[in-house]
This record gives structure tokens, C-alpha cells and sequence, in this order.
């Protein structure tokens, strides 16, 4: 029993080396991530993750059990495949291993296997590593293990699979590639046969040019997460959660506040696409999205240097329908590991983009998108514990869409939203040099908190979609930006108006600008704000 406690823990540890040769912790690191602290619901998530993860190790203890020995080979040799594609992947600088991303690309990119050889040092590495992981599973079984089990317990290894996938499929926070390659490898390969598309190449035409000068060195669109518009108190909201805002507001001329905006969807990843691509009313009638061409490529084909820093997807990971063409006008994709903690993530990211923007060479010019972590559920692990000005908040998160933990609920978001929306401004207000800069601020949707009885989702609400999930924030920082950019107060903006203003502001003619709707330098009617809100659902009814 003792001989079989240490077998299994050290499969454990080899299992945690091989999976990501350049942290051994990886595994550690996912663990702490998935026990949030806080929150009952981490409890739930952590322990599934654990559970899942030892049932594929005891899949693992018991092929090398099986009395059967060439039913051991095989799984030996598929294992050596598995591995060696993991280990390939970590060396060429992807520190978690194969993930769908390489997967994703590896199904587009089969015509161009011949360009592998280019790899050919990482690949007879990677088969070493592997050959040596195999070898050392063969010296167990035949100088360790002795007794043996019948092959009907290879059914065994059903059940990690089953498990993983389910857990991947039913909670954000899990990846597939936070398991071993035996494991990971097949689930995902499952995952793109049951829901991918072919993915399409975005074409921007030839003929389309830039035909001005930039007014900008750098060009900044900050797009949070679940950031409310009604509930900043610079828009209205009896607690004052923008107190820094507010101020900056009426004393400053270098920042325009557009008030309550609408977002063009209630979900992430259909909200940061269409504003990715300029998708509005026009453009959704008359053309596939599929085919519009992204910011990033404008912006490249205008001169600019393209940033797409994400403090919200797990290291390495594409989201929000993000592709692998698309990376392509991406010069410089940053993600960040599990390790960094998420009250930290975005500050991280907004000090890397001040000083890139503060040090911007003279021949150079960038254009960035920045997506935030935010005020991401649940609300009270997003805002560091110290920084708490409205109480009481919630213990956990269990429960929490729960009526009559409604006054907790609001205190804990608007404590978020003093975190990730104020004090995050009062920073980089104090820091960034906007002579040669504008930055665009908006959310990608907003939260129902228990606005409408029986509604309890936050967002990506179909059949009831509660006002408060597409009302957003929309700001613009810039020298002199309430001269550049004065306010309508009889108008209505919505952030979809991001895109063509960019478009504007970096050289591109005014009838490819007004194809994309209006820029910031007119608002829309009031009684029009229904046509501007593309919800997950056309027909859905839009509680007031």
C-alpha cells in the first residue's frame, strides 16, 4: 500500500515537470487559482480541478497495472505522441503547453507541416523528453510494480477524459491546458470537432489607405469588464464610487465624459469582437461579420505599431473570438499567468502601456488594446481587501444573486468599481503624458445585479435583457479633449462609435469613417438608442 502511495506520487511529480518543463509549479499555481479565497465557489472549483487532475494520474497507475502487456505498449506509444507534441510546444516558448489555440492552428496550418523542419532542433528535443517520460513509466512497471490488474480496467481511462472536459466545458476558469498532454490533447481535439468553424482569414482591401497624417503618436482603447455606466457616481449614482472622476470632470480639459453609453452587446466575447471589427446597425445588415477586416489591421496599414496587452485570459490563451489570422496584425500579444493576482493584473498592464506611450520613439507610432480584468464575478475578488469604502460587502460569493443579499451585492461591485475604474484613472492620471496620446475608455457590457425580479444572471442574459447589461461607461482622455471632443447633452453615444473615430483620427478618409457610423464628434438621437444595441438576442425584450 505504502509502495503504491509513493508510485502515485511520484507519477505526480513527473506528471508536473512534464507538463511545463519551464515551471514545475504550474500545476501549484492553477491549484491556488482555481481555491479562491473568499469564495465558497473556489472551494467547489478547486476541488474539481483536484479531483479531475489525480483521476488522470490514477488512469496513468493503473496502465502501467495492466496485466496485459501489449495493451501497455500501445498506450506507451500513444503517450509518447501526446508528449512529445506538449514538449514541442513548451519549447517553442509556450510555457503552459498545447492548448486549443495550437490546436486551432495546427488543423488550419496542414497544408504548411513541411514548415516544421524549421523546428527540427525543438523536435528531436521534444522526442527526447519524451522518449526519456516513456522510459521512465516502463522502468516502473517492470522493476516496481508487481501485481497486475485485468485489461477491462483501461476502461478506467474514460473517466479523466469524461471529467476534465465536463469541468472545462461547464466553468470559465478552467483550461484544458491545465491538464496533462494524455488528457488534454484528445478533450480538445473533441472540443474543436464539436464546435469550431473553419476560421477565416480577414481581408482589409489593397486599395484602402491611409491617406493623411495620424493626430496621435498613440492611440489607446481601454475596454473593461463589467463596468456599469449607471453605477459610476460621475454619471449619476448615489455612491461615490469615481470620487477622483467627478473631480477631474469639472476641473480638467483633458477629459470627456460621454455619460451612460450603450454597448453593442451584453456578453464578452460578442461585444469585444464587434468592437474589434466595427460592427453597427450598417455593417450587421449589409455584410458578413466573418468578412469585416479588424482595428489592428487599419492600424497597421496606417503605420502603427499594434499592442493587444489581455489581463483577463489565462497566459497565452486567444478569447473573444480573437484568431490565430488575426494575430498576425498583433505585433505584440501579452498575456498573464494564473500567478499574478487579479486585483493586480490590470495595474500590471497599465504601467507597461504608460511608459510605452510616455517613451515613444520619434519615428514611431502605436496603437493598443488593453482588456481588462476588471469587475469580472464575483465582485469581491477583484478589488484589493484595504481598499473597501463602502460596507457592509459580501463574505463569499455563495448566494450572492440571492435578493436579499441585494444592499451587500451593491457594495461589493461598487467597491469594485472604485477599485478598477477610479482609483485605476487616479493612477494613470498621475503618470501619463497625453501631449502625444489619446486613450478611449469603455466596458464590453454592463451587470444586472438583482435589477428585475426573476432575472439573477449578471449578463448574457436572451429573453430578458435588464437595461444595466448594455449601459457603459465611455470616456476620452486626451489634452484639450472637451475642445476635441465637447459633449452633446441632448445626445446619446454609444461605444461603437470607438471605431470610426479611431478610423478618423488615423488618416482614413471620411466616406470609409462614415461607413462605420458616427464618430464621437456627433451623438446619436435619443429616440434611435434601440438600433444601437446588438444584444446576444435581435428579439430580445430590453427591460427599461
Amino acid at each position: 500500500m505504502i509502495k503504491n502511495i509513493l508510485i502515485f506520487m511520484g507519477l505526480f511529480l513527473m506528471l508536473m515537470l512534464a507538463q511545463s518543463i519551464a515551471n514545475p509549479l504550474f500545476v501549484w499555481n492553477e491549484l491556488f487559482y482555481q481555491f479562491e479565497m473568499f469564495d465558497l465557489r473556489g472551494l467547489i472549483k478547486g476541488s474539481i480541478y483536484l479531483v479531475s487532475y489525480l483521476t488522470a494520474i490514477l488512469a496513468m497507475f493503473i496502465f502501467l497495472k495492466l496485466k496485459s502487456k501489449k495493451l501497455f505498449i500501445s498506450f506507451l506509444f500513444l503517450l509518447f505522441i501526446l508528449v512529445s507534441i506538449d514538449f514541442f510546444v513548451q519549447l517553442l516558448g509556450v510555457h503552459h503547453g498545447f492548448s486549443y489555440a495550437e490546436y486551432t492552428l495546427a488543423m488550419n496550418e496542414t497544408g504548411n507541416y513541411k514548415y516544421l523542419m524549421a523546428y527540427s532542433s525543438s523536435i528531436v528535443k521534444a522526442l527526447l523528453y519524451a522518449f526519456v517520460f516513456v522510459l521512465s513509466l516502463y522502468f516502473i512497471r517492470q522493476k516496481i510494480l508487481k501485481n497486475h490488474l485485468h485489461s477491462r480496467w483501461a476502461l478506467f481511462v474514460f473517466l479523466p477524459l469524461a471529467l476534465t472536459y465536463g469541468a472545462c466545458y461547464r466553468m470559465d476558469t478552467f483550461k484544458l491546458s491545465s491538464y496533462p498532454a494524455m488528457i488534454k490533447i484528445p478533450d480538445i481535439a473533441v472540443s474543436y470537432l464539436q464546435f469550431s468553424e473553419p476560421i477565416k482569414e480577414r481581408i482589409l482591401a489593397k486599395e484602402v489607405k491611409s491617406n493623411s497624417n495620424a493626430k496621435f503618436k498613440n492611440i489607446v482603447w481601454i475596454i473593461d469588464e463589467s463596468i456599469t455606466g449607471s453605477y459610476l457616481s460621475i454619471n449619476g449614482y448615489e455612491k461615490k464610487t469615481t470620487p477622483y472622476l467627478d473631480v477631474l470632470s469639472k476641473k480638467s480639459n483633458d477629459f470627456t465624459n460621454f455619460g451612460i453609453a450603450n454597448s453593442i452587446s451584453n456578453c464578452s466575447a460578442s461585444s469585444n469582437l464587434f468592437l474589434r471589427i466595427g460592427v453597427n446597425p450598417y455593417h450587421y445588415e449589409k455584410e458578413q461579420i466573418s468578412d469585416l477586416p479588424t482595428i489592428f489591421q487599419y492600424a497597421k496599414r496606417a503605420g502603427y505599431k499594434t499592442w493587444l496587452f489581455d489581463s483577463q485570459t489565462r497566459e497565452g490563451h486567444l478569447q473573444n473570438h480573437l484568431s490565430i489570422y488575426d494575430k498576425e496584425s498583433i505585433d505584440n500579444f501579452k498575456t498573464l499567468g494564473s500567478e499574478v493576482e487579479r486585483p493586480k493584473r490590470d495595474k500590471r498592464f497599465l504601467d507597461e502601456m504608460i511608459s510605452l506611450v510616455n517613451n515613444v520613439k520619434t519615428e514611431d507610432k502605436n496603437f493598443i488594446v488593453m482588456v481588462k480584468y476588471g469587475a469580472h464575478f464575483p465582485y469581491l475578488l477583484t478589488y484589493e481587501a484595504n481598499k473597501v469604502p463602502f460596507a457592509p460587502t459580501l463574505e463569499h460569493s455563495y448566494d450572492a444573486m440571492s435578493f436579499k443579499n441585494r444592499d451587500k451585492q451593491l457594495n461589493t461591485y461598487a467597491n469594485s468599481v472604485y477599485f478598477n475604474v477610479d482609483l485605476y484613472f487616479k493612477h494613470m492620471m498621475r503618470k501619463i503624458d497625453l501631449s502625444k496620446s489619446i486613450v478611449f475608455y469603455t466596458s464590453d457590457h454592463g451587470q444586472n445585479i438583482l435589477e428585475v425580479k426573476g432575472v439573477t444572471r449578471t449578463h448574457c442574459n436572451t429573453g430578458e435583457i435588464v437595461k444595466n447589461e448594455v449601459s457603459v461607461p465611455l470616456f476620452v482622455f486626451t489634452q484639450h479633449a472637451k475642445t476635441l471632443f465637447p459633449k452633446d447633452k441632448k445626445g446619446y453615444y454609444s461605444h461603437i462609435q470607438i471605431f470610426p473615430t479611431t478610423l478618423s483620427l488615423m488618416g482614413y478618409d471620411s466616406t470609409l469613417v462614415a461607413s462605420y457610423g458616427k464618430t464621437l464628434k456627433k451623438s446619436y438621437a435619443q429616440s434611435s438608442d434601440r438600433k444601437y444595441i446588438l444584444s446576444s438576442s435581435q428579439e430580445a425584450k430590453v427591460y427599461k
